[in-house]
């Protein structure tokens, strides 16, 4: 079997094509990566890779075509700052643009994803390969929040399950049952850092998705960095919506969130 994949920044790529390799031995992975963007280590995890500039829509399209591909997924986010810097953008690409007025992240990929399909090609979610990495119900790293963090939870869930659905941003911020911080296009660490600003230490974090999100291009994602972050900030708590939200390095990261004294939650979305 041949998987595509296209692969975005940080760790995730990395971590998705070492556990694809893992769950099938005989998988040949073709990766293709992104000046700016990708890791270029990701080459020692994959067969063959492919190097382009973000809006070379020909050269991916072309790509695509010789390889052959029956399956591809997406595997990492591309900034959303290339959707306003277009330097490399070729004329498919600006052609492809010129016909839509909605400039979010997901309207764009999906779009994309769909226009990629009509070639044959099929675009599968990287959970798939990723079950293990994703966050379950409950206390998932055996250390208990606090009385005050709790009553944040159980506020925080309801803002967070009506927030994620107006495809703003997947994370918030919670201090004393007050809403202290919404993600924008800034990103989740950033989110807490201006957080941290305004009302200081004992936040509680929340990351989910909204309900139809679609989940073969973005996936909700927490590692290593953002935990360091919490760290810093003295975070109180990290909520995750339970099997929607991937976390990286999974085991190192539950045992860090131990030491840092972070309880890390799986929470169910209220409908």
């Amino acid at each position: 079997m041949k998987l595509g994949v296209i692969a975005g920044n940080r760790l995730f790529p990395i971590l998705a094509c070492r556990s694809a390799k893992r769950k099938n031995k005989n998988i040949e992975l073709v990766a293709i990566c992104f000046y700016g963007e990708t890791n270029p280590r990701i080459t020692h995890y994959v067969d063959k890779t492919f190097w382009l500039h973000v809006g070379q829509l020909k050269r991916l399209i072309e790509i695509i075509k010789t390889e052959g591909f029956s399956s591809m997924v997406m595997a990492g986010q591309i900034s959303p700052r290339r959707i306003f810097k277009r330097k490399y953008w070729d004329e498919e690409m600006k052609s492809f643009i010129s016909n839509t007025n909605d400039f979010r992240s997901h309207s764009i990929f999906s779009h994309i994803i769909r226009m990629l399909e009509t070639s044959g090609v099929k675009f599968e979610s990287c959970t798939f390969y990723m079950e293990d990495s994703l966050a379950q119900n409950g206390i998932i790293n055996n250390l208990n929040p606090t009385f005050q963090s709790w009553q944040d939870i159980n506020f925080g869930v309801r803002i967070i399950s009506k927030f994620v659905e107006l495809d703003v941003g997947q994370s918030i911020v919670v201090k004393s049952k007050s809403v202290i911080a919404l993600e924008g296009l800034e990103g989740t660490d950033r989110t807490i850092l201006r957080a941290y600003r305004i009302a200081g230490s004992g936040l509680v974090v929340f990351k989910f998705s909204k309900k139809d999100q679609d989940l073969r291009f973005d996936v909700p994602v927490v590692g290593l960095n953002t935990l360091r972050i919490l760290k810093r900030v003295g975070a109180t708590c990290l909520v995750l919506e339970q099997q929607r939200v991937i976390i990286l390095e999974k085991n190192k990261f539950l045992l860090a969130a131990r030491h840092y004294g972070i309880p890390v939650i799986g929470q169910k979305r209220i409908n």
